[in-house]
């Protein structure tokens, strides 16, 4: 993807976030095989490192011996001309994204993945569900996915949001995000108050 000097992101601790916070990837493989589940963080690995799986009836899971692409989307938003001041500036769409491509590494265990997993998305819950109430349907239910870890052999992270228009008109798309109606977007502005200086 090409990325303006402006828009780029080159910190990988805010390419981790993006994947922590919209961890619900789009996997496209060599053959352009495509699917889309939910990914980690591999937090004890540096850089950056994804840690996913894939259901085995699901055509990817044949190909993830070779390259993929994972794609993250982070808060993206329409962004209305009437918004600026300016009549010659034209609409457009803010977004945060996050490419990452490499290799995976197949794991022969893929229940400690599902685990992470699970336990990850059910931490937020009042009463988590965890996969040890499975008991043995555990490893049944494991023995049908193909788990991966994805080192980055590169990523590619872009914030576009709004960086190259003049500061009286990044704040006037600021309250069009933050004001009530069609196009507000409070995790878009909110993603303009951290990463659009």
């Amino acid at each position: 993807m090409h990325i303006e000097d402006a828009f780029a992101v080159e910190d990988v601790a805010v390419a981790r976030e993006i994947v922590r916070a919209h961890p619900f990837a789009t996997i496209v493989t060599a053959d352009l095989r495509a699917t889309h589940m939910p990914c980690l963080v591999d937090e004890e690995a540096p850089g950056l490192v994804v840690l996913g799986h894939v259901a085995r009836p699901d055509p990817v899971s044949e190909r993830l011996d070779g390259p993929v692409l994972a794609m993250f989307h982070g808060p993206h938003g329409y962004v209305s001309a009437s918004w600026y001041e300016s009549e010659t500036i034209i609409p457009t769409w803010n977004h945060v994204t996050l490419h990452v491509r490499g290799t995976p590494e197949l794991l022969a265990d893929p229940l400690p993945v599902l685990r992470r997993t699970v336990d990850r998305f059910e931490a937020a819950v009042e009463q988590p569900w965890s996969l040890d109430r499975m008991g043995e349907e555990a490893d049944e239910m494991a023995a049908q996915v193909v788990a991966f870890r994805l080192p980055a052999g590169s990523w590619h992270a872009e914030a576009k949001l709004s960086q190259d228009k003049p500061a009286e008109e990044r704040a006037r798309v600021l309250a069009g995000f933050e004001r009530p109606g069609p196009y507000a977007n409070a995790p878009l502005a909110g993603a303009m108050r951290r990463l659009g200086a």
